[in-house]
């Protein structure tokens, strides 16, 4: 599969938000501490804030910062609690628009932003967002896709828009190091679930080993 991270995303709001897509694979997450410990597994930095979250038809809930990007989320007491806030919300009167709107268990997550990487990574783990209309996409990328483009972006100084992700498979590695040990390097000898992920970047292609969630990436030579 081919698909590329977009600086711009086109939103709207469509009749899927009344309903609950499939639970991705992963981690299980009930509640909004553990999203931001997802988020924090998938070697992400995220950052609490004093700043609330509001939205009309959603009690409070809080603001954390991923990376750079400000997601809002809003946990409810029940699953029942959680389908019929989200079946009143009136997104159309929203002042942005149509955000990204992911909805699991028993939390309902905000994204007013266009960023690809943080869009993937929040889908790979709650699945897809309910507003989010982007005709190339048929699933959600594992959250270890979004940690290996970052980790690239970061080793090469390229702006996310520029990587295509090409493919991605899941995989057992031999190590802690992902079969990447340096010279000298002490790594734990147990199997390592994880993916092998080949991305793009102008026309040069790079194969990228990770764990599960994308804590750990090493580019392969």
């Amino acid at each position: 599969m081919t698909r590329r991270f977009a600086s711009a995303l086109v939103f709207a709001v469509v009749c899927a938000a009344c309903s609950t897509p499939p639970e991705p694979l992963g981690p299980r997450i009930d509640s909004a501490d553990d999203l931001v410990g997802a988020l924090r597994d998938a070697g992400v930095e995220v950052q609490e804030t004093a700043m609330p979250a509001l939205r009309a038809g959603l009690p409070g809930g809080r603001v954390v910062l991923v990376g750079a990007e400000r997601v809002e989320i809003y946990e409810l007491p029940t699953e029942d609690e959680r389908q019929r806030r989200l079946a009143d919300l009136p997104l159309e009167t929203w002042p942005t628009g149509a955000p990204n709107v992911w909805s699991r268990s028993r939390i309902i997550v905000v994204y007013d932003g266009v960023d690809g990487p943080t869009v993937a990574l929040l889908s790979g783990l709650l699945g897809d967002s309910l507003t989010l209309v982007h005709p190339d996409t048929v699933e959600p990328y594992p959250p270890a896709v979004a940690a290996a483009i970052g980790h690239l972006v970061e080793w090469i100084g390229v702006d996310p828009g520029a990587v295509e992700v090409v493919a991605y498979e899941s995989a057992e590695w031999p190590d802690a190091c992902l079969g990447l040990a340096q010279p000298e390097e002490a790594c734990a000898q147990v199997v390592t679930p994880g993916w092998l992920i080949t991305l793009q970047v102008d026309s040069r292609t790079y194969h990228l080993r990770t764990d599960e969630l994308g804590g750990v990436a090493r580019v392969a030579p």
